[in-house]
This record gives structure tokens, sequence and C-alpha cells, in this order.
């Protein structure tokens, strides 16, 4: 694939990269929220608003700069629908860390540790791609495939977790409290297939 040499085309790559920065930030401390005593949650959680608030900042930067620029690598919209993305699951990472808080729920157990641990996979190999915008080609697929890979497994882990609980939870109220924070987890390995498949949809029109 070539690439479309121009400054402002190198410029809003290099601040989308920034912006999915904040993807690994948002989800260690996603992983401390989860593995903090009960009474830790909130102040960690608020870490993790401000790291979501950030995120916002840079979503709006890029998007400014996609606006105003007339040459552009890819699609006006194609980079719309990206950087969205990118800050769709960064808000999601932030709804997980506020329903531990807000639910009051207390250790989550080992598979739902195993969902966090997806995020973390799934936010690592989204920036560290990120980084290579400039130059997909076919081994981008790797990437969209190993993400596709994950959501499987945290969709495995999910159902799992769900049948559990239906039949382990004394309470309805404590059922509910436990399922919205794991549906949560899930919408996030779910955006982040989403994303993915924004970056496979560039990659096949500019192919």
């Amino acid at each position: 694939m070539k690439f479309r040499r121009h400054s402002s085309g190198k410029i809003v790559l290099e601040l989308i990269k920034d912006q999915a920065k904040h993807l690994v930030e948002a989800a260690q401390l996603l992983d401390e929220v989860a593995h903090a005593e009960e009474s830790e949650r909130m102040e960690i959680n608020k870490r993790l608003h401000d790291v979501e608030n950030q995120a916002d900042m840079a979503c709006h930067k890029v998007q400014k700069f996609i606006f105003k620029s007339f040459v552009l690598p890819y699609d006006r919209s194609d980079l719309f629908d990206l950087t969205n993305c990118i800050d769709d699951c960064i808000d999601c990472i932030d709804e997980a860390g506020d329903n531990m808080v807000l639910y009051k729920v207390g250790q989550l157990g080992e598979e739902a540790y195993k969902m966090i641990d997806i995020i973390n996979e799934c936010a690592t190999m989204t920036n560290k791609e990120m980084g290579y915008l400039h130059k997909l080609n076919e081994k981008t697929r790797t990437y969209i495939v190993g993400i596709n890979h994950l959501e499987n497994h945290g969709d495995t882990i999910y159902r799992g977790i769900i049948s559990e609980l239906f039949r382990s939870e004394e309470t309805a109220i404590d059922l509910m409290r436990m399922k919205g924070v794991i549906d949560s987890l899930e919408a996030t390995i779910d955006e982040f297939e989403t994303l993915a498949g924004l970056v496979e949809d560039i990659l096949m029109k500019e192919s």
C-alpha cells in the first residue's frame, strides 16, 4: 500500500497514535481497580476518569485537525470513525471501572480477571497497531485476527461466568451487581473488535 506523503497526513497519524496511548493507561488502571480492596477502588477510579478526560481531549484534537485538513492519508470519514472508536473503547473501560465502584462488588473471581487481562492485551495490541497506520499491509491482518481471537475467547469466558452466576448467586441483587460489571467487561472487548474491523475496512479500501 502506498502511503500518501504529506505533512498533514503524517501529523494526523501521529495524533491518532498519541490518542491510542490512553488505551493502555486506561486498561492498566482498570486492572488496578479490579484487584484493589473495595475501600481503595474509588481513588484509583478517579485516576481512570482523569485518563478518560485526557483521551476525550486527544480525540477532539485529532478530529479538529481532520476537519480542517484537505490532504489526508485515508478517507476522512474512516479517520473520524477510527478516532471515535478509540474513544469508545476508553469510555467502555471507564464504565467498567465505574460499575465496580458503583455496584460495590467484592472480589471478581478468576474468570473475570481473565477478561480484564484480555482487555489489557487488546489495548496493548491496538496501541501498537495505531503506530503502524502509515504502512497498512497484509501484516496488519495479524493484528485483526489476534483481536478477533481475543474477542472469541472473551465471549467464551463471559458465557461461563454468566452461567455460573445464575447457578451460584444467593440473591437477585448480588447477581445484578456482578452481571453489570461482567457485561461492561464484555462490551469493552467487543468494542476493541469493532475497532479492529475499522482498521480492516481501511486496509481493504486502500489495498
